[in-house]
This record gives C-alpha cells, sequence and structure tokens, in this order.
C-alpha cells in the first residue's frame, strides 16, 4: 500500500474567534510522507493563524519517535521549513506541545510526522489553530 492521509476539518468559534482542530489519520506512514493542510485558509480566511498546540498519537508501526517538520512549500528544507519538532517517544502520545503557539501567513501548511524507523507506522494527528497573531 501506500502513504495516506485523511484529513478532517472542524472549525469553531469560541468567544468572537475562529479556531480550527483539524485531525489526519496516516497510513503506511514513513520518513518522507507528507500531508497538505490545504483548506487553512477556508477555515481561517486571513490567512494569519496561531498552531497552539500538536499532537500525534501512533496507533501501530515500526516507529519509537518522531519528529515532525512543517514548511511553507512541499518538501520542507531550509528556507521554506516553518518548524522543526523535537523527537519524542511515539508513545508519550503527545509529541510536542508548541506551548506559546507558532504563528504564521498562509493558506497552506506542508506537514511530515517523520518517523525514525518503518513504512508501516499509522498515527492521527492533531492540529490546534486559532486565527490570528496572538
Amino acid at each position: 500500500m501506500a502513504y495516506g492521509a485523511t484529513i478532517t476539518y472542524t472549525p469553531r468559534l469560541i468567544d468572537g474567534r475562529r479556531h480550527l482542530h483539524v485531525a489526519v489519520a496516516e497510513t503506511e506512514l514513513a520518513a518522507a510522507s507528507e500531508h497538505e493542510l490545504a483548506d487553512l485558509g477556508k477555515h481561517l480566511p486571513s490567512g494569519l493563524w496561531k498552531l497552539v498546540r500538536y499532537k500525534l498519537v501512533e496507533t501501530s508501526g515500526d516507529a519509537a519517535t518522531y519528529a515532525p517538520v512543517w514548511g511553507v512549500a512541499t518538501n520542507p528544507t531550509s528556507g521554506t521549513i516553518a518548524y522543526l519538532g523535537g523527537i519524542a517517544a511515539a508513545a508519550s502520545h503527545d509529541s510536542t506541545n508548541t506551548g506559546a503557539g507558532w504563528v504564521g501567513k498562509g493558506l497552506t501548511l506542508y506537514c511530515r510526522s517523520v518517523p525514525n524507523a518503518g513504512t508501516n507506522n499509522i498515527t492521527t494527528v492533531h492540529y490546534y489553530f486559532r486565527e490570528g497573531w496572538d
């Protein structure tokens, strides 16, 4: 089988401000597997957003750790990298918390979970966005 990503967008309005939960179910995940969050602009139309939390839950696979990377272009490298996550144990079910948050501008984000081993990994990734800079 080949890599697959099923993406679900769940918008919410909290205290008059747009929030967005994005869940990505990944199968046959390998280090170079990439999903594209292309509908950010549909749900956060200003194009200004803050990623306030990121969570990766591993269901199965050979990976012991994950080191997520997100970018503003496909295959994020050097100048197109927006965020490099710390390496965390897959069993922790919470691979990184961006703490104060990561602020971005744009309507699309390219994301790789980057497992340390295998091509058989199955995960669910959760992104929690809030519209605006702060």
